[in-house]
């Protein structure tokens, strides 16, 4: 299934090189190992383990993502400058965090954890951790927010629970990896994703889920 990893890949150029390079000692995202169980409530059991390493990771998570956007002189804040500079960063470098969003693998490595983040797959932990900054910036600027986190059989999620409009759940995870998929597509020839290569994308849809004027905690 992951035959693809082995083909010899075009020379790198220097934008490729220098994310390889930035990404050399950048923490995985390695959760407990999934094991299926028919019962019920080991399943359950397992769920909650997962949801305790998530939510006991991500400070961590996000200072080995200030230290990897350091390399590119981006000062990862949650205020509206640096929400900026990193919508900014983004149309620039993220697709080429992954060799190919397109890849059933490589999204089930992500969504699934069918594979180590590590090697050709290390940027997943970059777009992972990415997920985990958009919400804080929304949890900043909005109250009465909840993780809503769950592993299962065909996966994980981690949803928002309380945002503006319909009240449908929303998880920046799989925004994110979407976002750098969209990136990707939006430097092929004629392709209709023009719009996420604008600077400010990012920053907008994270403001669309978050109306400023309101802050629930100091922003860092």
């Amino acid at each position: 299934m992951f035959g693809w990893f082995r083909r010899a890949p075009a020379a790198p150029t220097e934008e490729q090189l220098r994310v390889t390079q930035a990404l050399i000692g950048y923490p995985p995202y390695a959760p407990p190992k999934w094991e299926p169980d028919p019962n019920p409530e080991v399943t359950r059991a397992a769920s909650l383990q997962y949801r305790d390493y998530f939510l006991g990771g991500t400070r961590a998570r996000l200072e080995a993502l200030r230290a990897f956007l350091a390399n590119f002189e981006v000062i990862l804040n949650l205020d509206d400058a640096g929400l900026m500079a990193v919508s900014t960063w983004l149309p620039r470098w993220a697709d080429l965090l992954v060799n190919n969003f397109n890849y059933p693998a490589v999204w089930n490595a992500y969504h699934r954890f069918d594979a180590p983040w590590s090697g050709t797959l290390s940027g997943l932990n970059v777009i992972f951790d990415l997920g985990i900054y958009y919400a804080e910036c929304v949890w900043i600027r909005r109250t009465k927010l909840e993780w809503i986190v769950v592993r299962g059989p065909e996966g994980a999620t981690h949803f928002i629970k309380g945002l503006p409009g319909d009240g449908k759940l929303f998880d920046p995870i799989h925004f994110t990896y979407w976002r750098c998929q969209g990136i990707r597509k939006a430097k092929l020839p004629n392709s209709h994703y023009r719009t996420y290569l604008g600077g400010d994308s990012f920053a907008r849809h994270v403001l669309s889920k978050a109306p400023p004027g309101r802050r629930s905690r100091k922003i860092t």
